[in-house]
């Protein structure tokens, strides 16, 4: 059995520079790593995804749940032993070892298509070893906030919550579900919290 490390890395994004870098099964589905991505930055999983090669426009799409459930007129979802030949596909059907092939190759993963949270993944690592769940060998910035309006609208937000005189401060302290004095520490991060959640997928 192999294991991938990915370093995941939120376009960007800087001081500091929003990143995860994650150990997981060679065998894990696409969707499943979906889930992965999603409790290594604290995103609700509420919007659509999709993983290609190089984001918007490049081919194959892994994705589920294509639009909110249906499929526009004239696009269908190609057999998973036909990948990476098609245009789009199940992300339950794909696994990582049917796309990583090697070290340094990426994949680009989209959530929500309003705000376009990039995360641009990169394969830096393949060890052989047995994974019982994912684990998180390292780290760098906050999670993130969803419908934040993308990484400036984060940016913006999270300045507003730090400023008292801002005029947005407190519909912001409220969105973020902060208490008044509080501040939001770009800089926090917790390996060990992530990998309890982790142990939990």
């Amino acid at each position: 059995m192999m294991a991938y490390i990915f370093k995941i890395t939120i376009k960007g994004s800087s001081n500091p520079p929003i990143w995860r870098k994650i150990k997981v099964d060679e065998n894990t589905s696409f969707e499943h790593f979906h889930y992965i991505i999603q409790a290594a930055f604290g995103w609700d999983n509420s919007h659509p995804f999709v993983f290609s090669p190089k984001g918007y426009g490049s081919y194959p799409k892994i994705n589920s749940d294509y639009y909110g459930g249906f499929l526009p007129d004239g696009v269908e979802i190609s057999d998973a032993e036909t990948f990476p030949q098609g245009e789009i596909y199940d992300a339950g059907e794909i696994k990582l070892k049917d796309y990583f092939k090697k070290l340094k190759q990426k994949i680009v993963y989209i959530y929500d298509f309003g705000d376009d949270w990039t995360h641009i993944i990169e394969l830096v690592k393949i060890t052989d070893e047995k994974l019982e769940h994912p684990v998180c060998v390292s780290g760098k910035g906050s999670n993130l906030m969803d419908d934040s309006g993308g990484i400036w609208g984060f940016y913006n937000m999270v300045e507003a919550v730090n400023d008292p005189k801002h005029p947005d401060h407190e519909d912001f302290i409220e969105w973020f579900g902060m208490e008044e004095g509080e501040k939001w520490d770009l800089n926090e991060f917790s390996i060990e919290d992530l990998n309890e959640v982790f142990k939990k997928l």
